[in-house]
């Protein structure tokens, strides 16, 4: 997929989620610096595997968006840390293209009494991630007074004697305390994505799994998503699209609503008429959007993308663009993107009928805000648009189904056995 390359898939995770919560990211990184270096020291690996290695715990707090409040960021972190680990794990294991390294993520706080007994190849990274990332939480807690020599006392008991003696090298060969102090430990970590491969079919799982992080915000959110997908490629079909330009809309299907991360919950799912500041804050999600996908993601997904609220007319937003100004794929996406709005159940009301959908569509197409033509193919082929996107999008969100499913079963067996 020429869409995107490895390394931005990298960069675009990482900064989708820090439209969630920054802090989050922040210590992910720091953490992930720590651990990348304890692997040089170490020695034996591959530069794209500790790439993959970084990548992961970068990321090993993504549990904790769905599981915690992360205004109380210490508590989930050091006293109740299961919750977030398995959260995390199922997600990696079941939407990311990293599932075959995603256990790290279960035992990523289990103390090592626990790990050492454990059998599975990854063990050691997990107990790695495990100190490096106490260590940024009490640096971080306790600034210059921060002593992490005194972590010696827990030795074999919380943390593995090997994962104390390589960070301890690890800061004395690449002074990684002074480099993550200055923030010059972000540009080695960026780096070192140069080496990170995804195949095709990784890099297509990775854009899907930014879709279902929406899940963050609002379980609608990720069904419109999914549905929205769906949409757009029947449509494209039926009008001729070539398999290249079908790809291109699907990707900006995918991601055209990642901007919402920045918006708050309760404004996702609120049912109130908006005021004028809160309308024009919603407004922003395409802007945000925007902004994190340009320069990572393929320059005709992106102007895709952000075109789902643009109107023929110029009414639309963010850039009031005419019918003249636009391609037959935004305006596929801005139709899907109305249509999933109406098929789709919100928190407040359930799905509108077809007859009120179709005249709405109908109103909007003559009011010159949705493409006639468009409107029309949609129309006349409802019943089958329609069903094929419901039928596809169930099989597609299978996978985050299950991953809720099993969460309870996880948990209580985690709780009870210490493992998996």
């Amino acid at each position: 997929m020429d869409f995107i390359s490895s390394k931005n898939i990298f960069l675009l995770t990482r900064d989708t989620l820090k439209l969630i919560d920054k802090r989050l990211m922040k210590h992910g990184s720091r953490t992930a610096y720590m651990v990348y270096k304890m692997l040089e020291c170490k020695g034996g690996y591959e530069k794209f595997e500790i790439a993959e290695f970084a990548m992961l715990t970068t990321l090993h707090d993504i549990g904790a968006y769905k599981t915690d409040n992360l205004e109380d960021m210490l508590r989930f972190e050091m006293r109740e840390p299961i919750p977030h680990s398995i959260y995390g794990y199922l997600f990696m294991n079941n939407l990311s293209p990293l599932k075959e390294k995603a256990k790290i993520l279960l035992y990523h706080n289990s103390d090592y009494s626990v790990t050492r007994h454990l059998n599975f190849p990854y063990k050691d990274i997990a107990n790695y991630i495990n100190y490096a990332e106490k260590v940024d939480i009490y640096r971080n807690a306790l600034g210059s007074q921060f002593n992490h020599s005194v972590f010696r006392k827990y030795e074999g008991i919380k943390y593995s004697e090997e994962a104390i003696r390589l960070f301890e090298q690890a800061q004395q060969t690449y002074d990684i305390f002074n480099k993550i102090q200055t923030d010059a430990y972000e540009a080695e970590l960026d780096e070192l994505m140069d080496y990170i491969m995804f195949t095709n079919e990784e890099k297509k799982q990775a854009m899907e799994m930014l879709m279902y992080c929406l899940s963050f915000r609002s379980k609608y959110k990720v069904v419109d998503g999914v549905t929205c997908v769906c949409i757009c490629e029947e449509i494209a079909k039926m009008m001729g699209f070539s398999k290249s330009n079908i790809n291109k809309l699907y990707y900006a299907a995918l991601i055209h609503d990642i901007g919402m991360l920045a918006i708050s919950k309760s404004m996702i799912d609120s049912d109130k008429i908006f005021t004028k500041e809160e309308r024009e804050l919603m407004q922003t999600h395409v802007e945000v959007a925007e902004g994190i996908l340009s320069n990572r993601v393929d320059k005709e997904v992106v102007s895709i993308a952000v075109a789902h609220h643009e109107r023929l007319n110029g009414k639309g937003y963010p850039k009031g663009l005419k019918s003249v100004e636009m391609n037959d794929s935004q305006k596929i996406l801005q139709i899907a993107d109305s249509l999933t709005a109406m098929v789709n159940t919100r928190l407040y009301r359930k799905p509108m009928s077809k007859q009120e959908i179709v005249d709405s569509l109908k109103e909007e197409a003559d009011k010159k805000k949705l493409s006639r033509e468009i409107v029309g193919i949609v129309i006349d082929n409802y019943d089958y648009i329609v069903g094929k996107a419901r039928e596809q999008s169930e099989h597609m969100l299978k996978r985050h189904k299950h991953l809720n499913e099993r969460f309870d079963q996880v948990y209580s067996n985690f709780k009870g056995k210490g493992r998996e």
